[in-house]
């Protein structure tokens, strides 16, 4: 019975990995790919980037607040 249980468990696992590529595939498909078609064809930015300037090295902004401790790190707002 052990056999039988195991050759059942190889074939599940093979079944399953099919299946979750089919599901992934379709919500790409179905679902993300129809959103960014949209977005592309409206021209809409979900991330807000700034034009760009040519005297700028970096976009990073510095990180505002006071020194960095112990009591600052373990908090996380």
């Amino acid at each position: 019975m052990k056999g039988i249980w195991r050759a059942w468990k190889r074939l599940a696992h093979k079944l399953i990995s099919a299946q979750n590529w089919l599901l992934m595939a379709l919500v790409y498909w179905l679902a993300v790919l129809p959103v960014a078609l949209g977005l592309k064809l409206i021209r809409h930015r979900l991330i807000h980037t700034p034009q760009p300037d040519p005297d700028l090295d970096s976009y990073w902004e510095p990180v505002k607040g006071g020194p960095m401790d112990m009591a600052r790190a373990q908090r996380m707002f």
